[in-house]
């Protein structure tokens, strides 16, 4: 089988998921196993990164041939793939397809067209026209050049890594450790929260790792970028949809990297114990008032922490 330059960075780039991804080594040895399988194939035998397997009986072929997988397993591989960015797979219509770090370029894929076509004409250099396709002369070795069958692959520098967020001043492990589960908790959450239509948004929300990169290099907390990016994410929705305006998940991004870097955090949301204290303290309130309205003196103003901290504790 003939793999082209476009292929082979795909493949070094599954490569280099497979060895740095956290959330895929998450997944355990079989599933990793199976989506390099599942991912490997899809870049060698398909033109564009996607297998339409709609037809019967073709999903658990693949399995059972391609993938050497439990065929009674393979969609729920699939859900949990697209679900962390894995892969794109739309249930309804039997669509696989590469996630957005292993599709081909712009470039390569302009490229492959072409070559399907048979290649752009050459033009002559002075007029600029269309020449004669046949070949006009012999090109013959040049004595040094480099033998690229004899060439160490291994000692090639891989390109095109894959585009991670990453914190602007911080980048031990422990803080990677610290994105991918902020990620891990807020991203589908924020995908639920803008309400889009599956069918039409593949669910990709991976853009919701960056705000977890930028919001915990502005020094917020998990608790406090999740409230911001849901708030954000659900008060834009709402407005764009009352307009009858439709949206896509990266239509929120400019607004949740401003609310960011204004550290316009809501207000978390009070528990019972809060509620309580507060309607203990109104009532205290009211008792004292009332009796320095009598005349009573020496009271104590009531304050609201001492009934919250009691309530609390």
């Amino acid at each position: 089988m003939t793999v082209s330059a476009t292929q082979r960075t795909q493949l070094s780039d599954a490569f280099l998921m497979q060895r740095d991804n956290l959330t895929l080594q998450a997944l355990g040895a079989v599933m990793v196993q199976v989506w390099a399988q599942l991912v490997m194939h899809l870049i060698t035998n398909t033109s564009d990164g996607v297998l339409n397997v709609s037809f019967p009986g073709t999903l658990s072929a693949l399995a059972r041939t391609r993938l050497f997988c439990d065929e009674n397993l393979i969609e729920t591989y699939l859900k949990t793939y697209a679900e962390t960015q894995l892969i794109t797979w739309d249930a309804r219509t039997g669509v696989i397809g590469l996630p957005a770090e292993l599709k081909p370029s712009r470039r390569a894929e302009a490229s492959r067209a072409n070559g399907r076509k048979g290649g752009r004409p050459r033009k002559t250099p002075l007029s600029g026209v269309v020449a004669d396709q046949r070949q006009g002369n012999i090109v013959l070795p040049i004595s040094g050049g480099k033998d690229v069958t004899r060439e160490n692959l291994a000692k090639t520098p891989l390109t095109r890594a894959p585009a991670k967020a990453k914190l602007s001043s911080l980048s031990s492990s422990e803080d990677k450790l610290r994105l991918d589960a902020a990620f891990n908790r807020i991203g589908k959450k924020a995908y639920d929260a803008a309400d889009l239509d599956p069918a039409r948004d593949m669910g990709n929300y991976g853009l919701a790792r960056q705000w977890c990169a930028d919001g915990l290099a502005k020094g917020l907390t998990e608790d406090e970028i999740e409230r911001l990016i849901l708030f954000v994410v659900r008060e834009v929705s709402a407005r764009e949809r009352a307009k009858g305006n439709g949206i896509s998940f990266g239509y929120f991004h400019k607004a949740v990297t401003q609310a960011i870097a204004r550290g316009d955090v809501p207000e978390a949301p009070k528990t019972l114990d809060q509620l309580k204290g507060e309607r203990a303290w109104e009532e205290a309130m009211a008792d004292y008032n009332q009796r320095r309205a009598c005349g009573e003196m020496n009271l104590r103003r009531p304050e609201l922490s001492d009934f919250v901290t009691q309530v609390a504790a």
